[in-house]
C-alpha cells in the first residue's frame, strides 16, 4: 500500500463505536479514535476501499477535504465557494448536499444545504461555464456537512448508500433489525465461529446471515455494486480490484451449523429468499417453530435474539412472553451463553435470569440495552435488575 495517509471518520451508531474502532484496527487503520457515533481513523486509498468493502459495524465513511469558520450567510457562502470541488468530481456528476446543523445561525438544515449547493454550482459556472445536477435520490456524489456554531466542516461521503445495505433483503418489515447493528452486535457478543449460532426469533434473518457472513469471513459488500468512491475523479480501478481479490481470498469455511425460526411463516418465507440470495444456505438452517418448541442441537450453542419490545402486545402479555424466554434457556440451553436486546427493561426482569453483562445500544430511535446471560447448571431465579 501506498504510504500518503489521509483522515477520515467513520460513522455507526451508538453503542458500537468501541467495536467498530476494534474492526478499523484490524483492517490496518491507524490513529484510530472514537467519536459520538463515529470513528476517526487515518488510512491511505485501499483502507478506504478496504473499509467500505469490509466493514461489518460502519454505515458510512467521510473524507473531510475543508472547514471554516462563519458569522453570516454571505461568509458561509463565500467560504462553500472557494472549495474546489473541481478536483474531486466532474461539471458531468450529479451530487447532493445533506447537512446536520447544531445551535448555528441556520434555522434548519436544508437552508445550508441550498446555500452549499448554489455556492458549489457558481463555482462551476465560473470555472466551465456549466454546473452538475442535482440529483437528491441516487447522486454520483454525496456531500456532507456538519455545521456546529459558527464551525462547518465538509466531507465528500465515500460509501454513497449506507453500507447497511448489503444487497440481500428483499423487504424490510417495520420491526427488523438493521444490518450493521445486528453485525456489531454479533460482534460485542465475542462469538468466534467456534460453535454453532442460535436465533430463534429470526425475522428475516438477519442475525442469522450476519452470523453466517461473519463465520465465512465474507466481506460485508459483497453484493454491492456501487460505492460513492468510484464516481471520484481520483478512483483507482486497479487498487479497488486488488482490495476486492485480497479480501475474497480471505473467505474460509465454517464447520458449524447456524439456526434460524420464528412463528411467522412470511417471515420465514422472506428469510429463506435472502439467504438463498446471499448464497448461504449450507451454513444456515431455518425452520417455522415458536421458540418454546425448539429444541436443541450442538451443545453449548452461542445465541442471540431480538424480541418483540412490547409495542403491539399489553402489558401481562409481554410479561408472560419475556418469562417463557427464560424458561426455555434456563431449560434447555444449560452451558450456553445467550445475549438479548429490548428496549423494554420492565418486560426484561421476567426473564428471572441475572445478566452477567449490559450494554447501552440504540435500535434505530430506541434505546436499549443488551444483555449478556451465562446459562450455568442450575440456573435459577436471582435478583431481579
Amino acid at each position: 500500500m501506498e504510504k500518503q495517509l489521509e483522515k477520515y471518520i467513520a460513522k455507526t451508531f451508538m453503542g458500537l463505536e468501541s467495536v467498530a474502532a476494534d474492526e478499523l484496527t484490524k483492517l490496518g487503520a491507524e490513529n484510530v479514535s472514537i467519536l459520538h457515533r463515529a470513528v476517526e481513523f487515518w488510512g491511505n486509498k485501499e483502507l478506504l476501499y478496504k473499509v467500505n468493502y469490509c466493514s461489518r459495524t460502519i454505515l458510512r465513511v467521510l473524507r473531510p477535504i475543508a472547514e471554516f469558520e462563519f458569522k453570516t450567510n454571505g461568509q458561509f457562502y463565500k467560504n462553500m465557494f472557494r472549495i474546489p470541488f473541481e478536483q474531486y468530481f466532474s461539471v458531468n456528476d450529479s451530487f447532493c448536499v445533506h447537512s446536520i446543523t447544531n445551535e448555528s445561525i441556520f434555522t434548519n438544515s436544508q437552508y445550508a444545504s441550498l446555500l452549499a449547493k448554489d455556492a458549489l454550482c457558481d463555482r462551476f459556472r465560473d470555472k466551465f461555464d456549466a454546473r452538475p445536477s442535482v440529483n437528491k435520490d441516487n447522486p454520483d456524489i454525496s456531500i456532507d456537512l456538519y455545521v456546529c456554531g459558527n464551525q462547518c466542516n465538509v466531507s465528500l461521503d465515500s460509501s454513497g448508500a449506507s453500507l447497511h445495505f448489503r444487497g440481500y433483503k428483499t423487504s424490510r418489515h417495520a420491526a427488523a433489525l438493521n444490518e450493521v447493528l445486528a453485525a456489531g452486535l454479533i460482534l460485542i457478543s465475542g462469538w468466534q465461529a467456534d460453535c454453532d449460532f442460535i436465533d430463534f426469533m429470526c425475522g428475516s434473518a438477519t442475525l442469522p446471515i450476519e452470523a453466517a457472513m461473519y463465520a465465512i469471513n465474507m466481506p460485508a459488500g459483497y453484493f454491492r455494486k456501487d460505492f460513492g468512491f468510484m464516481h471520484w475523479s481520483d478512483f483507482d480501478r486497479k487498487k479497488w480490484e486488488k482490495v476486492k481479490k485480497e479480501a475474497n481470498n480471505a473467505m474460509r469455511e465454517f464447520k458449524h451449523k447456524i439456526y434460524g425460526s420464528d412463528v411467522s411463516f412470511r417471515h420465514i418465507k422472506e428469510a429463506k429468499e435472502n439467504v438463498k440470495k446471499m448464497n448461504l444456505s449450507p451454513y444456515i438452517q431455518l425452520s417455522i417453530d415458536s421458540f418454546e418448541d425448539t429444541e436443541p442441537r450442538n451443545l453449548p450453542s452461542h445465541i442471540i435474539i431480538n424480541p418483540p419490545y412490547g409495542e403491539r402486545m399489553n402489558v401481562e402479555k409481554i410479561e408472560k412472553f419475556y418469562q417463557n424466554i427464560g424458561n426455555v434457556l434456563k431449560r434447555k440451553y444449560v452451558n450456553c451463553v445467550a445475549w438479548l436486546i429490548s428496549s423494554n427493561k420492565n418486560a426484561m426482569k421476567n426473564i428471572e435470569l441475572h445478566p452477567a453483562k449490559k450494554i447501552k445500544v440504540f435500535n434505530a430511535a430506541l434505546e436499549c440495552d443488551f444483555y449478556k446471560y451465562e446459562l450455568y447448571e442450575g440456573s435459577k431465579k436471582e435478583k431481579r435488575e
